[in-house]
């Protein structure tokens, strides 16, 4: 009996770490990254998922045995974010190591080193062609590469604070992004301009996409929300509230009909975008969520979390 039983006479209880039930849309769990994982993306015929790990390893998975095809490393510190090729020939992955490196999926070697950003990468896309990779950073700066050679191609100036996170219309005519600033910027990728600005609502927005079709942009960020927009107006269409705190990752379904989302609640959502409304809410994970990514066939959600674990779950 411990010395506060012996003063009360009550019997100690033996306090438990609460079990988290993982939901039953769970399909497997891969593991093998050794810190968090903060980045997940499908390979175009959905077989393979790349991932980006705070162990500064970029993973190459097998969606179907669960195991690891290439561990490449190269990037000196930790690999915030990744994306797989419109081939499915290549991935890359952006570091806090200011980098953006290129790698060959059958190998596993890296192709080249983007070097260019003066401070961390934060989010980089493969453009729908598959010749360029965009890449921002907290350098306030957006630069393409050049997949082939590696080289950069151009950069774009415009916002005033750290930029969080990019992404492509499906056209390939225009990039949206946003960050640090309430702000989310439109820019035209011919000229390479600003053509629109609108406002989120947020001090700092985590992740951001447009609709497969391009119609709507989703956002999300520090205030708990998922933010669909219109892209044309900048008007405000949905509000998507639910998560309890910062909302990380964000991704359409292939038919931009649901969106899943990822936040620090160590929870994945699913949300109908027409209704605005909340489909499932899935569990599994003992940290927080960064990531999130849609099969291509949109029946598979992955996610990547602090808990160094990537989760695959059924559309429900």
């Amino acid at each position: 009996m411990g010395f506060l039983s012996k003063i009360f006479g009550k019997k100690e209880v033996e306090l438990k770490r609460p079990q988290v039930r993982e939901d039953a849309a769970l399909i497997k769990t891969l593991a093998g990254h050794e810190d968090r994982v903060l980045g997940v993306r499908f390979s175009p015929d959905g077989k393979k998922l790349v991932s980006g790990s705070f162990d500064e390893k970029v993973k190459l998975w097998n969606v179907e045995t669960g195991n690891a095809i290439h561990t490449m490393s190269g990037h000196t510190t930790w690999v915030k974010c990744v994306d797989y090729s419109p081939k499915g020939d290549k991935v890359a992955s952006g570091s806090i190591d200011s980098t953006v490196r290129i790698w060959d999926v059958v190998t596993g070697k890296c192709l080249h080193v983007c070097k260019g950003h003066d401070i961390e990468v934060r989010m980089i896309a493969f453009s729908p062609d598959g010749k360029t990779v965009a890449s921002c950073s907290r350098d306030t700066t957006i630069k393409f590469w050049d997949v082939e050679t590696g080289n950069e191609l151009k950069t774009l100036f415009g916002h005033k604070s750290y930029i969080e996170c990019i992404a492509f219309s499906a056209d390939g005519k225009k990039l949206v992004s946003c960050g640090e600033e309430p702000v989310v910027k439109i820019w035209d990728l011919e000229s390479g301009k600003n053509i629109a600005n609108y406002p989120t609502g947020d001090t700092l927005s985590h992740f951001v996409a447009f609709s497969p079709d391009g119609s709507k942009i989703a956002l999300c960020g520090r205030d708990a929300k998922v933010k669909v927009l219109d892209a044309t107006s900048g008007q405000m269409l949905k509000v998507l509230e639910g998560h309890e705190d910062g909302v990380r990752s964000l991704c359409f379904n292939p038919a931009g009909t649901l969106i899943a989302s990822a936040a620090n609640d160590e929870s994945v959502r699913l949300w109908d975008v027409a209704k605005g409304s909340l489909v499932h809410t899935y569990r599994g994970h003992t940290h927080e969520v960064q990531s999130v990514a849609f099969s291509p066939d949109g029946k598979v959600i992955a996610s990547g979390s602090d808990d160094f674990k990537i989760k695959l779950w059924g559309v429900v």
